[in-house]
């Protein structure tokens, strides 16, 4: 006889079945009237999964769903062999999957539905916590502009950098919570660019006139063409923004790619920053092929900078130095002292960054 599935739902979600029955393969489960199992429940999408038996072998296959299809708490981007008792998320809706038993006995006899072998009594851990509040915070943009202070050797106010927050209750424990869920669930991209969209809007209606270095998630630059076209479209949007685009140096990789990149920053009228240099192979081909606007030293050679006698104080000093005859402004974040910022400065930086000078703030609804 052939082999029955069925899910069984996660406690505590009461506006699941606790039981979904899989009457025929391949089944389909989603929002859709036509789906073999229909779930109008928050974050499913329309045609989010499809489970089919073949050989003996139940296959889960997500369809392109908004949130995401997981076995075993880790994300599937093709048709995975699930077996029972094996925990599966669709979005953040927590099953187990199950195999009925009950149509016979293992001498091959009917046996009563009582008698349904589950392999697993009981579900494990749940899914982070924080996963529906983070749906949430997508879903609904809960999220708020921070700016933090760039300045010039002497102290002066010259720019800021743009940086987002939750407003969510339930995530408060800075960016690197946000994207740990972002990384989950591989939306890294999309919460980068709701952060983006935030920071722009709220600058423009704060008024900021200065320069306004923002980030990406490095998952963005794998497409370029896509990243450039939010950025045109942003642009359309607040032309009268000073930008600064920041892209990680270890991004750097092709240089044709990047030399196209800066043409096109240009025609919008955005600055380029090549971010975090240092932090791994110091790519010097690229200063010179494709130099950029500014430069950003990775906070790692900052930190510790206490004295002249310092190697990171002679490293940054010759970095600096070279970098600097190119034409390109140098910036050091991470500056947390009175004695690293003079160290800066006796190097010859262009711009410092740090709490030092000033930490995160909200951006005011007017300048």
């Amino acid at each position: 006889m052939r082999e029955r599935y069925y899910l069984e739902s996660s406690a505590g979600q009461d506006r699941l079945p606790r039981r979904l029955d899989f009457s025929e393969f391949p089944a389909t489960v989603g929002r859709h009237p036509d789906c073999t199992v229909q779930l109008n429940v928050d974050r499913i999408s329309r045609l989010h999964a499809r489970f089919d038996l073949n050989g003996g072998e139940l296959r889960v296959e997500d369809l392109g769903s908004t949130n995401g299809t997981f076995v075993n708490h880790k994300i599937i981007r093709e048709p995975t062999v699930v077996a029972a008792g094996d925990v599966l998320h669709l979005a953040d809706h927590e099953f187990r999957l199950m195999r009925d038993d009950s149509a016979r006995s293992a001498a091959g006899k009917p046996v009563s539905s009582a008698d349904t072998v589950i392999g697993v009594n009981s579900l494990p851990r749940h899914f982070p916590l924080q996963m529906p509040a983070f749906f949430d915070l997508l879903e609904n943009q809960r999220v708020c502009a921070f700016h933090q202070g760039i300045h010039t050797a002497d102290g002066e106010l010259y720019a800021w950098e743009l940086l987002g927050r939750s407003t969510h209750p339930e995530l408060v424990e800075g960016p690197g919570q946000l994207f740990s869920l972002a990384a989950a669930l591989n939306v890294e991209a999309r919460l980068s660019r709701l952060l983006r969209r935030c920071g722009f809007e709220a600058a423009h209606r704060a008024g900021l006139d200065r320069p306004l270095f923002f980030n990406n998630h490095p998952a963005e630059c794998e497409d370029f063409d896509e990243l450039l076209a939010e950025l045109a479209e942003l642009r359309s949007l607040y032309p009268g923004l000073k930008l600064v685009f920041e892209v990680h140096e270890a991004a750097v990789t092709d240089l044709k790619v990047m030399a196209s990149v800066r043409e096109e920053l240009k025609r919008m009228g955005i600055a380029l920053a090549y971010d975090d240099f240092g932090a791994g192979q110091a790519r010097l081909l690229e200063l010179v092929d494709v130099p950029p606007d500014y430069l950003k030293f990775d906070i790692s050679l900052i930190r510790g900078l206490d004295s002249r006698d310092s190697p990171k104080y002679r490293l940054l000093s010759t970095l600096n130095g070279m970098i600097s005859e190119l034409g390109i402004r140098t910036l050091a974040e991470g500056i947390e002292t009175e004695v690293c910022a003079q160290l800066c400065q006796e190097i010859g930086i262009d711009l410092l960054q740090g709490f030092h000078f000033s930490r995160p703030a909200i951006i005011p609804d007017s300048g």
